[in-house]
């Protein structure tokens, strides 16, 4: 229901519109409830008439619309209660906006940021899936090479340095680098890869610059589940064998990248992905 009062102010007569608490909550689409908080918060007054009903004026409900407005810009209900206790200068609010704006700009790039470390995990679940002790012949990543370490703690430790500089290189990935000389394996170190594509999700804190890139070259490739971050020598063997069969010789440099992990009480398992650079093919697989 909605009532009319009519106010006399010298000749004129003037009609001031009067809105009940359900009717404002259909118009607003919040709840009484919802109302009934924003009038202990005491930024809209709700007014009692002599039979006991609540209502609000227009001047309410355009409070109402101002305060909706700011929470759909994800202003919190305290800065919303600063804005509108007392007049403030056009600039104080520029001021206000630009700090708003520039908080919802890192919201975005964190949410953006979380879409890609699932994304970049769900792809490497479909190369489990689809490559797992399949060997093929794949070009090695185009990445930036963010580190080269002496070993696997190494690495670890500039891994967590790269993730409290830039917000986002904690989607760097880790490649054990091993050689193979055909009677053993040699631990080489760690390079620390960023994958190219994945710039705009790092923003300016990033300089791609400064950075060398890998060669993409043609690889020997397979994925493994290894008891142990690296692969065994008796794994990269059947690989060489394999290829030796298809008419692939390798370079006998090895890197292996651990793309997820699952732990257990019985021991952890790791789902490797290894590419050995290819030296020569001499045939097509």
């Amino acid at each position: 229901v909605i009532m009319e009062v009519k106010m006399i102010e010298g000749a004129q007569v003037k009609k001031k519109t009067e809105y009940l608490i359900g009717d404002v909550a259909q118009m607003v689409g919040l709840s009484r409830d919802a109302l009934r908080f924003y009038e202990k918060k005491g930024v809209i007054n709700a007014r009692k008439k002599d039979n006991g009903y609540r209502y609000y004026s227009e001047e309410d409900i355009y409070k109402l619309m101002y305060i909706l407005y700011q929470r759909k810009m994800n202003t919190s209900l305290e800065e919303i209660e600063g804005l509108m206790s007392g007049r403030r200068s056009m600039e104080s609010r520029r001021s206000h906006l630009r700090e708003r704006m520039a908080e919802e700009e890192r919201n975005v790039r964190m949410h953006q940021q979380i879409i890609t470390r699932l994304k970049l995990v769900e792809k490497d679940m479909t190369r489990i899936e689809e490559c797992l002790n399949r060997y093929s012949l794949r070009k090695f990543p185009s990445a930036y090479i963010m580190g080269n370490c002496e070993n696997l703690q190494e690495g670890l430790k500039e891994w967590f340095r790269l993730s409290s500089t830039v917000a986002g290189l904690d989607m760097t990935y880790f490649y054990n680098m091993l050689t193979y000389t055909g009677r053993g394996l040699a631990v080489q170190g760690t390079r620390l890869l960023l994958y190219k594509g994945l710039e705009p999700d790092l923003g300016e804190g990033f300089n791609a610059g400064r950075y060398p890139m890998t060669e993409e070259k043609l690889c020997l490739y397979t994925v493994l589940e290894s008891g142990t971050p690296l692969p065994s020598f008796e794994m990269i063997q059947r690989m060489v064998q394999w290829g030796h069969k298809h008419g692939i010789e390798t370079e006998g440099l090895v890197y292996a990248n651990d793309m997820t992990s699952f732990f257990a009480e019985e021991g952890a398992v790791y789902c490797l992905e290894v590419y050995m650079p290819a030296r020569r093919i001499l045939s097509q697989i």
